[in-house]
């Protein structure tokens, strides 16, 4: 099983590509003078024009098991959104959803994705942020807040991140969201 964020909307939701991450043919990478490429790659069998296969990141990241941390620079647009239609486990009735990716939680990311929800309310009234296991196999309960696009701040969706995805209520998984209205 494993962890899945999402936004949910009426209103098509536009994907957004990390800019800090692209993905690279081998001849691509090596152009880039990235040195650590597998050496199954390197095999004269493989493709190395092949699209999509290194993974080009331009800063690093650390994880410091001791304290439970990712360090990853803090940029404030370092994440992604894409598109999560059609996907299992996704429990919302909107019909457009993207799933959010980052290394961890910052003030300034879950700025951004507020700012990215306000946008997508001038079309719709109402957007879903849901924060899930995937994989559990039956409907979960549900956890709800709801609030109005003027009154979520960063830390409604640190708490959202940080909810206990191992609780259960009367044998049943949680799932957790906050509805977002617009005003």
């Amino acid at each position: 099983m494993s962890v899945l964020t999402y936004i949910a909307s009426n209103y098509p939701l536009e994907e957004i590509k990390n800019p800090h991450e692209k993905l690279l043919s081998v001849n691509e990478a090596i152009r880039c003078g990235i040195k650590d490429i597998p050496d199954f790659l390197l095999d004269s069998d493989f493709d190395r024009d092949k699209p999509g296969v290194v993974l080009y990141c331009d800063r690093d990241i650390e994880f410091d098991l001791e304290r439970g941390k990712i360090i990853d620079g803090g940029f404030d647009d370092d994440f992604s959104l894409f598109s999560a239609d059609g996907m299992d486990d996704v429990y919302t009735e909107k019909k457009y959803t993207v799933e959010l990716q980052w290394n961890c939680f910052t003030e300034g990311r879950a700025e951004r994705v507020i700012e990215y929800i306000r946008e997508n309310l001038r079309h719709t009234d109402e957007v879903e942020m849901w924060h899930i296991w995937m994989g559990i196999g039956e409907m979960p309960i549900v956890r709800s807040k709801t609030v109005g696009i003027s009154q979520l701040k960063p830390d409604d969706i640190r708490v959202l991140m940080e909810s206990d995805l191992n609780a259960e209520s009367a044998g049943l998984p949680i799932q957790y969201r906050i509805v977002i209205k617009a005003e």
